[in-house]
Order: structure tokens, then sequence, then C-alpha cells
């Protein structure tokens, strides 16, 4: 019996693995025709969720190739051309930089005489031309220019400064504008309204006046939950975020902020004073309609699935269309 208990342990051990395709074989294996024969998918399959096809992904970092992905080949680069088909640009490309088309002049002679460092000088057509050397070095807050004395590239950060003491001033990395977000004065102090001095900088704390103009109540303030107002004879304050109790010793009321769930990434916990403690979750949209977007529970973490457009066709190039998410097939030719 114990050789009978290991053969059945031993099976639902390998019905639980996730399969790369074609590892079982019979009408069991849900993964058995998962192999798409295709060098631009990477075939996997899970027995519960059966065959996904992960598009591979061709980067060689080069900014001066053009990747893409045969069937039968897999990954394969390609020079990248950047002629803009104007006669007046000198078009190369820069491993960093990618394609650059600079305008060029061209003197009436054969010979060159450049006396600038920041300027390069080539033969055409039996003619001198001249373009600028460029600084460009892609970080949007930076000024970039060539030192005329030296010909060394000069890339000096953007000064954002709307001379207010009251906020944080820094350039986006991303746009390269300025951007001010307000100083924070917070003292973590309901009691206290928190304000920054713009004349110098300096956060103020001005105490909170609780009045809520009833004779009938009694009015007090908590650091840990602000204005409270309750009757004479009771201690509610009809807020569903504070626990109200009375101190035995004092027999004065008492109120306490409470405490909601502990926060994961996938879980935000937020106190209404009607509805009590509220639980949301963090939006992982990542604005890409190619990607099934959601929060991860196990890794607690926002999630990007590439949205699969496998068509079960190696001779088609599968991929979606970034502007609306739909699934396009392009024949790829010489492909059999």
């Amino acid at each position: 019996m114990t050789f009978s208990r290991n053969i059945l342990i031993t099976i639902s051990l390998v019905i639980s693995l996730n399969f790369t395709c074609g590892q079982l074989t019979g009408g069991l294996n849900p993964c058995a025709s998962c192999n798409s024969n295709d060098k631009c998918y990477i075939d996997t399959c899970n027995w519960s969720t059966g065959c996904f096809h992960n598009p591979v992904t061709c980067n060689s970092n080069n900014k001066c190739v053009v990747d893409r992905c045969h069937p039968t080949l897999g990954c394969t680069t390609s020079a990248k051309n950047c002629d803009d088909n104007n006669p007046n640009t000198y078009d190369f490309c820069d491993v960093n930089l990618g394609c650059q088309n600079l305008p060029f002049t061209c003197s009436a002679t054969s010979t060159c005489t450049n006396t600038s460092p920041c300027q390069v000088q080539f033969i055409l057509n039996d003619k001198c031309c001249t373009y600028a050397k460029t600084c460009n070095d892609n970080n949007p807050c930076t000024t970039d220019q060539c030192n005329t004395t030296t010909g060394q590239c000069q890339n000096t950060a953007v000064t954002c400064n709307d001379n207010n003491p009251c906020t944080i001033d820094q350039c986006s990395s991303t746009t390269g504008l300025c951007q001010f977000a307000a100083k924070s004065c917070d003292d973590n102090n309901a009691c206290t309204l928190d304000s920054c001095n713009t004349a110098n900088g300096n956060c103020q704390y001005t105490a909170v006046v609780c009045n809520d103009n009833n004779p009938n109540t009694v009015d007090e303030c908590f650091p840990a939950v602000g204005c409270v107002y309750h009757s004479a004879s009771s201690c509610d304050d009809n807020n569903a975020c504070t626990v109200d109790s009375v101190n035995s010793t004092t027999g004065q009321c008492q109120y306490t902020r409470r405490v909601c769930a502990q926060d994961t990434f996938c879980t935000r916990w937020s106190c209404d004073p009607v509805n009590g403690c509220t639980a949301s979750s963090p939006n992982c949209d990542d604005g890409n309609p190619c990607t099934v977007d959601f929060c991860d529970s196990v890794s607690q973490s926002c999630a990007h699935k590439t949205k699969s457009c496998f068509d079960n066709n190696r001779c088609t190039f599968d991929q979606c269309n970034p502007a609306n998410g739909q699934c396009v097939s392009t024949p790829i030719s010489n492909c059999y």
C-alpha cells in the first residue's frame, strides 16, 4: 500500500507544477499543443490557465539599429536609416542619442579653415561644409551648449525658483518643466491650523477654536482627532472615526482615533466619520491599453501583464496597437 500511495503523491505533484510546453503527453495534458514553433514567443503553460505565448523582447540597447523578430531566426537587427531626405542636413547616428539630422552650410571653396571648436567641417561635392557640434545630453533639466573657447559641451542644470520660500522647487526629469510643490507643515496635531509663512518659509501653528455655537454641547479638542462636540450627559460625538469612552478615574470623556486594518499596497484603509473604516485599492492603470493592469496581492505591487496577441500563425508578426489596444497581425515575407 505504501508503493501505491507514493505513486499518487508523485502524480499529484506533477499535476500541480507549471508546465513548459510539451512536458506531458496524453489526453490529460493541457500543454501538449502549446509549442508555437515561433522564436518570437516564449511558450509557457499552467495547468489551471492553459497556454500562454509571451512575446520575446528584442532590444540591443543600440539606438542606431532597428530590432525585429523573425519566427525562424529570432531577434535580428538592421542599421537604422537616419536619412531625413533633406539635402541640407548632415545625417548620422549616435549610439547614445540615435539619429542626428544637423543643418549644414557649404562654402564656395573646397578648402576648410575651421577656427571654431564648436563647428564640424567636411567636404561635400568639392565644397567645405560646416555644421554645429551637438551637445544634447537627453536631459530636459539641463541647458546644453558648446563652449566656443574649449569646444567642450556644457550642460548646465535648469534653475527652478519661484521666489516662494513655502514651495519645494525642482525640475521634472520627464518634461523639463519646473515644478513647485507646497512645503508641508503638518505637525500631526489636529488641534492646530498649520501654515507656512511666505515671508521666511517657517512653519507656523495656530490653535484651533472648537465652537459649534450650541450651548447644550461640550466643545473640546483632542490632538489625535480634532474638535469633539458632545452633550454634557454623554460622550458620544456621533463620529464613527473616534472611539468614545469615559475615564473611570476623572469621569471625563476621552477620545481616540479609530484604528482601521493595516494597510497593504493593494488595500488602503481610510475612515469616514459616517461609515467608519472603508477599504480602497490603488489605481494601477499605466495608461497603456496593451497591458492588463491589476494589483498583485502576492507581490503587493501594481502588475502590468502584456496583452497577448498571438494568433497561432507563425507567419504573422503579432503586436498590440498602443493607440487603441487592438491586436494587429502583419504578414511576414518569405515565411513558410
